[in-house]
């Protein structure tokens, strides 16, 4: 079977590229297809794993492949630019269903955390938070607002402002590899946006479900080591009583701590992070296909716009960085605690 897939390289030009797909039995039956680097071209194969195979063009116009197994922790960028592109890393499918949420035998289990099944397609999520070096990228595109912390004339500008809020985090907050802090949903979403139009892909914030389950990487321990949130004299993350040179007072540049068993970097701990969907205390209210809830209709609510919160702060205790825990906010709420990750959709176009 061949299908193609509608590409958009990142310098704008347009191809359309043949894909061969092998069905195995054991495995999803779609393997997905991206560009790395400019212009590029690619091919993907499924055999006894879902694989991508990203072919780059070198300036001199040499073609290199290389494979990437979904959740090997692998890789890779939509442009060559290292300070424009985020990193990416491929999500495998869950074809047969997963579980997300607590069970019910986890003490303190909340409403919102109560057990849900979705069968969720490949998809491509960031290896970091998004960093404050990337995101001056869009703000100087003109394509995102300055973040709250650098806002001209406003009371938490961490030059000029009368409000301490920023101030006392200092390089933490404005080094380019530190965590972007102090944007709202909106800044998001907008960032993403401004990303997807850049690089030609269909980049957006990850729905509440994707996040969890790439937090989760195939587990269904409270955090994806375990139980503990510091297994023996192991630190692992920024919160609260982590053990960490961070806990309650500042953020973690991006690329602290170890990886889960697919790449993911501070998925528990260190800031907040926005997901697509509008806030339901009823998670299994869901899709089913794990995709966002992008409308405003929860049955039960107590206000409107908003967004679900994801992966706690090195500000919180360690309670609230669950793999299930779900916190909510308006869409136009701005902290020092609070950023976000991309997502990637990888899907056949239908052209």
């Amino acid at each position: 079977m061949r299908i193609d897939f509608g590409i958009l390289g990142a310098a704008g030009k347009a191809c359309v590229v043949a894909v061969a797909v092998v069905f195995a039995a054991v495995v999803a039956p779609w393997a997905f297809a991206f560009t790395e680097g400019e212009p590029g071209g690619v091919q993907a194969r499924v055999e006894s794993a879902e694989v991508v195979v990203v072919r780059s063009v070198a300036d001199d116009g040499a073609v290199k492949e290389r494979p990437i197994i979904a959740g090997s922790g692998t890789a890779f960028r939509d442009c060559k630019d290292q300070d424009l592109c985020p990193q990416m890393l491929v999500v495998p499918s869950s074809e047969r269903g997963i579980e997300l949420g607590t069970i019910e035998t986890v003490e303190e289990r909340k409403a919102a955390e109560k057990v849900r099944r979705v069968t969720l397609q490949t998809f491509a999520i960031g290896k970091y938070e998004v960093s404050v070096g990337e995101y001056e990228r869009c703000v100087a595109a003109g394509a995102c607002r300055e973040p709250e912390w650098r806002e001209a004339g406003g009371q938490f500008n961490i030059e000029t402002g009368r409000n301490n809020y920023y101030k006392r985090l200092g390089g933490n907050v404005t080094g380019k590899t530190f965590p972007i802090v102090g944007v709202s949903w909106d800044d998001a979403v907008a960032y993403a946006l401004w990303l997807g139009k850049t690089t030609g892909q269909a980049y957006r914030l990850p729905s509440d479900a994707e996040w969890e389950y790439a937090a989760r990487a195939g587990t269904r321990t409270t955090y994806w080591w375990g139980n503990p949130e510091k297994p023996g004299d192991k630190v692992m993350a920024a919160c609260r009583g982590c053990g960490s040179e961070w806990d309650g007072v500042n953020n973690a540049p991006v690329t602290s701590f170890a990886a889960n068993a697919w790449g993911l970097h501070n998925v528990h701990g260190n800031v907040w992070e926005w997901t697509a969907d509008y806030y339901c205390d009823d998670f299994r209210s869901g899709r089913e296909d794990g995709g966002a809830r992008d409308k405003d209709d929860c049955a039960v609510r107590d206000a409107p716009e908003l967004h679900v919160l994801r992966g706690g702060s090195s500000f919180y205790e360690a309670r609230f960085m669950k793999s299930s825990t779900r916190l909510r906010q308006d869409h136009d709420f701005r902290n020092f605690s609070v950023g976000f990750r991309v997502a990637r959709t990888l899907v056949p176009s239908t052209r």
